[in-house]
């Protein structure tokens, strides 16, 4: 495989780390360690010695303890663990001479666990301009660390789904006038957007702005991509199809890093969407 495609754990979900390992080692795929892995106490150590290409994801490695990555939150014990979650990331990907560690932007609530791709209660009332800050302060401090080390750190734009918006959003960098913002506040070259497609489509539709738009104004920000695709109204990771939004852009971006982020049967579905990224210019 291309040393910039990636394939997600996603795609191998409810199978064992090691098992997942063996096949992407067979079938010479790059493997991004991803939400979806549970906590295990040796995962670091199964990262570490994997002897693929690869990358680590947001939330791994899953803490012992569930709770929502968020560094926009104004709990100071929940910053500060995602702070120190996205500083482990990073050494991860220096030992692993990754590119970049990745986290979702910040949220102005703190969401249960269990409420993550659901309809998220929202409690309180919340300062989003507090929140921004508080999400700037925690990047800064990452990317104090990411300069040290040499690795980059990217932000992923959040999901916006139609049951999470009554006309306030409480999630941050859905769109790109959040984006734009984040990227205006802090000019650190480390600092990037890993752009996910299926979470702008949602998002677009949901607040009811232009997909092509948006992209255009969002990708000069853009380091690495995402990829599946949905009916606009859920972040469902479909794969991608001909009809797949992203697919003329596709050749202009070839050379950034892209990860599938789908739900598939097997290697043989994961085969038939390279080879449509292939097809499309990749």
């Amino acid at each position: 495989m291309k040393s910039n495609i990636y394939v997600s754990s996603l795609a191998f979900i409810g199978q064992s780390i090691e098992d997942i390992i063996k096949v992407c080692l067979e079938n010479d795929l790059n493997l991004e360690f991803s939400s979806g892995l549970a906590y295990r106490e040796d995962m670091e150590y199964v990262y570490s010695n994997a002897n693929l290409r690869r990358l680590a994801h947001n939330y791994f490695p899953a803490p012992q303890i569930p709770f929502v990555l968020n560094l926009g939150s104004s709990n100071i014990e929940i910053r500060t663990k995602s702070i120190e979650h996205c500083k482990n990331g990073l050494s991860l990907s220096k030992k692993s001479n990754s590119p970049f560690f990745a986290a979702h932007a910040g949220f102005c609530i703190d969401p249960d666990p269990n409420e993550l791709g659901r309809k998220i209660a929202i409690k309180n009332d919340y300062d989003k301009q507090l929140h921004k800050q508080l999400f700037l302060e925690a990047v800064l401090e990452i990317l104090k660390f990411a300069d040290e080390i040499g690795v980059d750190f990217l932000i992923e734009n959040n999901v916006l789904a139609p049951f999470n918006y009554d006309g306030s959003n409480p999630l941050l960098c859905c769109s790109s006038e959040e984006v734009d913002w984040l990227f205006k506040a802090i000019t650190n070259p480390r600092l990037g957007l890993l752009l996910d497609t299926a979470h702008l489509k949602v998002s677009c539709q949901t607040l009811q702005l232009d997909l092509f738009d948006e992209f255009e104004k969002v990708s000069p920000f853009v380091k690495a991509f995402h990829h599946s695709d949905n009916d606009g109204m859920k972040d469902c990771n479909y794969q991608l199809n001909e009809k797949y939004w992203f697919l003329p852009y596709i050749k202009k971006f070839k050379n950034y890093v892209h990860v599938l982020e789908i739900k598939t049967d097997g290697i043989n579905e994961i085969k038939q969407q390279i080879k449509l990224l292939e097809k499309n210019g990749y």
